[in-house]
């Protein structure tokens, strides 16, 4: 599952270099302001420690309970965890998604967590195993799968269609 966010995190620079490179360069990703301020607020609500800042600068990585937050754009920034003992993450383990989402967006703890559900449960039932929903102010997008032991990975993003659409359109 590590493998796969760190893929993931490759694939979304690479994308954000070919279309709004120069913005998230300008934006200093991971160290400036409005993520230092996610960062307060990601530790404040969910507990976590922060582990350290991608290469890149974009990306910020925190440890106990492990997650990941984005930091492309003031645009495009998202908070992603995932879950590799099954299918099936326990309800405490939405409920920190929830918090860490909403420490993003600003969008509340109870919706974000029924949204994650039920992005989730779309995912396992999707070939794919993907799956995103859109409500105000955020964008949840959910793999998850069953086979070999499964996991589940979802991230709560800025829902900023504008931003998003170069990314969405390729």
């Amino acid at each position: 599952m590590e493998r796969r966010m760190k893929c993931l995190s490759i694939v979304l620079a690479l994308a954000v270099m070919g279309g709004a490179g120069t913005q998230a360069i300008a934006d200093n990703g991971g160290q400036s302001a409005e993520c230092k301020e996610i960062t307060a607020r990601l530790i404040e609500l969910t507990g976590t420690t922060f582990d350290r800042y991608s290469p890149s600068g974009d990306n910020v990585f925190f440890k106990k309970p492990d997650m990941h937050l984005s930091c492309m754009s003031h645009r495009i920034t998202g908070v992603s965890l995932s879950w590799d003992d099954s299918g099936f993450p326990p309800n405490t383990w939405f409920n920190l998604l929830a918090l860490a989402g909403k420490a993003v967006t600003g969008v509340d703890v109870r919706t974000l967590e029924v949204a994650s559900h039920r992005c989730h449960r779309a995912a396992l039932k999707e070939k794919s195993e993907l799956a995103d929903l859109d409500i105000p102010n955020a964008k949840i997008e959910c793999q998850a799968f069953t086979r070999h032991g499964g996991g589940v990975d979802i991230g709560i993003w800025i829902n900023d269609h504008e931003a998003r659409k170069w990314i969405e359109e390729r």
